[in-house]
């Protein structure tokens, strides 16, 4: 009765070898990584506060109907703003669940782009173009039908200084750490005069 029971088994973990992999091979993430565009050519790991748009990209063959895919990026470590007293944390800061198509002529790249964003007068979150991205460190993770198939680290970081020339009264704080000093001509220019990010602007002398 034993060995009856052991050979049953043995012969349905067979089948379920046979089959599982089967199933998971009609969809797959090939690859992921941070790019700073959608077509995903401008590959990085390190951000900065002023970019304009932080992509992440995941390589993806579909060969069923129904895959769901899902795209978090979490931050896992980040500061207060004006700061770079760095603290681990766990939070969502944007998430995507989709649908793609089934590929026919290969992968598929699908793109998930964070913009800056801001918070409103009623609390909630709004694109924002003027505003910092929160520095600190992040993963991209991508999920097929809730199963974590890879990710992607990277970390958004303070510049050094403007690149171009500084206007006193513009807005530094975010951007930059509190009494940051740069040249006002930008990062190449002449060493002097300077702006300091004191309180939320530029102040240059």
């Amino acid at each position: 009765m034993t060995f009856r029971r052991l050979g049953a088994l043995a012969l349905l973990g067979a089948l379920l070898s046979s089959v599982l992999p089967a199933c998971s091979a009609t969809a797959n993430v090939g690859d992921v990584w941070m790019s700073l565009d959608e077509d995903g050519g401008r590959r990085r790991s390190v951000f900065f506060t002023d970019s304009a748009a932080i992509t992440c990209i995941a390589e993806v063959g579909v060969g069923r109907q129904d895959v769901t895919l899902e795209i978090l990026i979490r931050q896992i470590r980040g500061a207060a703003v004006g700061t770079d007293d760095f603290e681990p944390m766990d939070q969502v800061v944007l998430a995507r669940d989709l649908r793609p198509d089934i590929t026919k002529d290969g992968p598929a790249l699908i793109a998930v782009t964070m913009v800056p964003s801001s918070i409103d007068e009623e609390g909630r979150l709004k694109e924002d173009q003027e505003a910092p991205f929160s520095p600190g460190s992040y993963i991209c993770e991508v999920m097929l039908d809730g199963v974590m198939q890879k990710s992607a680290a990277f970390n958004i970081d303070y510049p050094p200084c403007p690149t171009a020339l500084i206007l006193a009264g513009t807005p530094c704080l975010g951007f930059y750490t509190f009494d940051t000093e740069c040249p006002a001509g930008g990062a190449s220019g002449q060493p002097q005069p300077t702006c300091v990010c004191s309180g939320k602007d530029w102040v240059c002398r």
